[in-house]
């Protein structure tokens, strides 16, 4: 029996993996994510499944990074460059070695600016490039779409739309295999009740970066399409306000020691500890985290 599985993926021509039995999850994408908030509600839905309780998660978000490698001039007040995943994508995949692999780009490569076809292709072209090295590295890739810009603004912002046809291309490669979340439409919905609900409601308040709120419900419409991709049970709860801020803690130690030993060109990043010192540090927070 154990030939045949051998023979079986050795005719699909699928890499045979060491940790393959591990699940071992990557998280890449801009300072939304980079923030542990969206990211982190997801994870303690993943540690919520049978057998995933210690799963491998790691964050290594970069704030202002791009998958279209475009930066605009004088970012940063000229001090630096944006900085482009694909200067560190390799060296990411060979540390941590997914399975799994979230990618949540698209807020930045527009530059902020109204629509323009070079940008446009840089950021397919991006896209492309991050979808055939996760594939490469025997990893299932997940693309999430870029979140909601100025959903409080009266009139919808140019950029928003820029996003939206960022999003609708990621969508147009499901027919080619592409496992693609799309957190916009719920997203709209979501905020669209809150301000119902509360006039005063405000999803972010520079128009970019999601409160607390605005983090939970992109990581609620990202659950409810990935946790089917990935045969997960997704009636999985939340859990103790407090319990999640110990999660949050270990992700946030695992995230500065993991962008730390990738290696990055990002200046003004926290530098992290050393790997095993913060493996070591998530592993009792995690303890803490399911302790009755």
């Amino acid at each position: 029996m154990l030939r045949v599985f051998f023979l079986l993926l050795i005719g699909s021509g699928l890499p045979l993996r060491a940790d393959q039995e591990e699940p071992r999850i990557l998280i890449l994408g801009d300072s939304i994510a980079y923030n542990c908030g969206w990211t982190v509600y997801v994870e303690s839905w993943i540690r919520a499944q049978p057998g995933l309780a210690r799963v491998t998660i790691v964050n290594a978000a970069l704030p202002g990074e791009t998958a279209s490698g475009l930066s605009e001039p004088g970012h940063a007040g000229g001090g630096f460059a944006r900085p482009d995943v694909h200067e560190r994508l390799e060296r990411a995949l060979a540390l941590v070695k997914p399975t799994l692999v979230l990618l949540c780009y698209g807020m930045n490569d527009g530059l902020y600016l109204p629509s323009d076809p070079e940008r446009t292709r840089a950021f397919r072209e991006g896209q492309l490039r991050l979808h055939a090295a996760g594939v490469k590295a025997g990893a299932k890739v997940v693309h999430v779409t870029p979140p909601l810009f100025g959903p409080d603004m009266k009139v919808p912002p140019v950029y928003d739309g820029v996003l939206e046809t960022y999003a609708q291309w990621l969508v147009s490669q499901r027919p080619a295999g592409w496992l693609v979340v799309d957190v916009r439409p719920s997203l709209r919905e979501a905020v669209a009740a809150a301000k119902r609900a509360d006039p005063k409601f405000v999803y972010a308040k520079d128009n970019l970066q999601p409160g607390s709120e605005g983090h939970l419900f992109i990581a609620q419409a990202v659950w409810a399409q990935l946790a089917p991709m990935m045969r997960w049970k997704s009636d999985a709860a939340i859990g103790d306000p407090a319990k999640w801020r110990l999660l949050q803690q270990s992700a946030i130690i695992l995230r500065d020691a993991w962008v730390t030993k990738i290696g990055h060109k990002r200046p003004g990043v926290a530098a992290g500890m050393a790997l095993p010192l913060a493996f070591a540090r998530s592993a009792a927070l995690l303890k803490e985290y399911f302790k009755p």
